[in-house]
C-alpha cells in the first residue's frame, strides 16, 4: 500500500458536515497527525475513540431502540462519495430517525461513513477489550430540535452516532447495496447516486446488546456532542469487500489507508452496556449475512450430554 500522505480536507473527514478548515491527517508521525491535532481533539476529556473494557462497563436498562423506517426502502437516492479520507452515504433528512435506546431526544439520520485499514487486524476505530475489528460503521443521525447537523455537531446534545463492528468473513449482500457502487467514487471527491436501501440488514440482528457513552466526534474539531451506541456484536463482510474501501484514493496515487484515530483516555467518564456483561459471553457474537433457510447450531455442552444419554441407554 502507498504511503499515507497528508489529508488536506474542508470539514470533517467522515462526518463531514462543513465545520474548520485546517489540514490534518491520519498519518501518526506527521506534523498534523492524530497526536497533533488542536483544540477539543488536544485538550477534551471527552474524546472519541475509547477501548471499551466489557467487564468495567455499568449495567444500565434502556428502553427499546426504535430505528423508524431503517428496515424500509423508501423512495429516494442516496448520494456516495469519497470524502478523500473515508467513504461516505449521505441521506436526504427526515427520513429516517433515531429515538428509544436511551437517548434524550428523536434524531434524524442524516449520513453513514465507514473506518477501516490495511490488513484485516485493525480499521476499527472502536475496540472491544483490547481487540480491533476489520472496519467499523457510523450511522450519524443529529437532534431534531436543531436546524442542522452543523449546528447540533457543536451542542452537547446534538449527536448520536451508532457504531458497528465490521469482521472480515463471509461476504454480507447488505454490503453490496452501496459497496458495488466504490468503484464509481475511487478518486478523491468523487459522487454517485445510489438507490435506496434498508439500513437493518447493516446492523448485528441482535440490537439490543450495545455500549453507551458520551463522546466527541473522531476527527477535528472533534466537538463533545455525541452520545455513542457502539454495539456488542459483530458483523461480517468479505474480504473483497473490505477490499473496495481500501482501493479508494485519497489523492492521485495515493489509497486512503488506517482510516482511524488512536483510543482516547477514558477520564472519569463511564460506559454503560445495556446488558449483564459478567453473565454473558465475552466475545462477541458474529453475524454472517442473512440466509432465508433456517440453520441449526449444536453447542459442543449439549453434543456431549446426548452423547453421554445414548451410552446409558445403549
Amino acid at each position: 500500500m502507498a504511503k499515507l500522505l497528508v489529508l488536506t480536507l474542508i470539514g470533517l473527514t467522515g462526518i463531514s458536515i462543513g465545520l474548520g478548515a485546517d489540514s490534518w491527517s491520519y498519518c501518526s508521525n506527521c506534523a498534523d497527525g492524530p497526536l497533533r491535532w488542536t483544540g477539543d481533539c488536544a485538550s477534551g476529556k471527552s474524546q472519541s475513540p475509547i477501548d471499551i473494557t466489557s467487564t468495567n462497563a455499568t449495567y444500565k436498562s434502556f428502553s427499546a431502540w426504535n430505528l423508524q423506517n431503517y428496515g424500509k426502502t423508501l423512495s429516494a437516492n442516496f448520494t456516495q462519495m469519497n470524502t478523500g479520507s473515508a467513504l461516505k452515504v449521505s441521506i436526504p433528512e427526515n427520513m429516517f430517525f433515531v429515538n428509544g435506546g436511551g437517548l434524550a431526544g428523536n434524531y434524524t439520520t442524516a449520513q453513514f461513513h465507514l473506518h477501516w485499514g490495511p490488513s484485516n487486524k485493525k480499521g476499527s476505530e472502536h475496540y472491544l477489550d483490547g481487540q480491533q475489528f476489520s472496519a467499523e460503521i457510523h450511522f450519524v443521525s443529529y437532534n431534531v430540535k436543531y436546524p442542522n447537523l452543523t449546528y447540533a455537531a457543536t451542542k452537547s446534545d446534538g449527536l448520536a452516532v451508532l457504531g458497528v463492528f465490521l469482521e472480515v468473513g463471509s461476504a454480507n449482500p447488505a454490503y453490496d447495496k452501496f459497496l458495488n457502487y466504490a468503484s464509481k467514487v475511487v478518486n478523491k471527491s468523487a459522487t454517485v447516486h445510489v438507490p435506496a436501501f434498508p439500513f437493518s440488514p447493516l446492523f448485528p440482528s441482535n440490537t439490543s446488546k450495545f455500549y453507551r457513552y458520551q463522546g466527541s466526534l473522531t476527527t477535528p474539531g472533534c466537538y463533545e456532542s455525541v452520545t455513542w451506541t457502539v454495539f456488542h456484536d459483530v458483523v461480517e463482510i468479505s474480504s473483497s469487500q473490505v477490499s473496495a474501501m481500501r482501493r479508494l484514493m485519497m489523492n492521485g496515487t495515493d489509497y486512503i489507508g488506517e482510516n482511524y484515530r488512536p483510543t482516547q483516555d477514558l477520564h472519569t467518564r463511564t460506559v454503560y452496556a445495556s446488558f449483564d456483561v459478567p453473565a454473558a459471553t465475552q466475545t462477541p457474537t458474529v453475524d454472517g449475512p442473512v440466509d432465508s433457510a433456517v440453520g441449526v447450531k449444536m453447542s459442543t455442552g449439549l453434543l456431549l450430554l446426548m452423547l453421554f444419554g445414548t451410552l446409558i441407554f445403549y
